[in-house]
């Protein structure tokens, strides 16, 4: 599977822009905050704010970037959510007998502890140990996440290979001479 496309700006940025290879038609949107999409969840609305702060600072958030933020935002609502269920305990209602009227008597048992990965289930051949679902949950999520925040520059790595605007590299070789 081949690498994904490097943005001209990136490539501006890094040094490797080649005018042979430039697109003089790609568009250039203005750099602007975009405002919150009426669709987000609740807990995307919050990562929004905070998230729209931080790259509108950084000088990477452009009018174009809204649907690309508004995945971020929910990735991150995503894995929040996972987080917060797995944090509490499962509980399940098990028939503990019949009473006298032939209504079954009901009592609640714990499957899992509040923060634990895995519960036991009991099939034919024995118990089985099994992964909580938030766990899957939480791992596409951080998947997700990290794959947005390295469009937007916001990994170490991906940092690294990109300069924002007013910024002056310090590099020690430079002020030489």
């Amino acid at each position: 599977m081949a690498r994904p496309r490097k943005p001209t700006h990136l490539k501006v940025v890094t040094g490797t822009a080649q005018a042979c290879r430039a697109n003089p038609k790609e568009p250039k949107p203005k750099r602007a905050r975009p405002t919150a999409p009426t669709g987000l969840s609740k807990r995307a609305k919050a990562v929004w704010t905070k998230a729209a702060r931080l790259l509108d600072g950084m000088g990477v958030l452009t009018t174009a970037d809204s649907l690309a933020l508004e995945g971020l935002c929910e990735a991150v609502a995503d894995e929040l959510e996972a987080r917060a269920s797995l944090a509490r305990p499962i509980v399940a209602q098990v028939q503990d007998g019949v009473a006298d009227d032939e209504t079954p008597i009901m009592r609640e048992i714990e499957v899992a502890a509040a923060g634990a990965q895995t519960y036991v289930t009991i099939g034919k051949s024995g118990p089985m140990v099994r992964m909580r679902p938030e766990v899957g949950a939480i791992a596409d999520a951080n998947r997700r996440v990290a794959m947005w925040l390295a469009k937007f520059g916001l990994t170490p790595a991906d940092r690294s290979k990109v300069g924002a605007e007013g910024q002056q590299n310090e590099n020690a070789f430079q002020q030489i001479g």
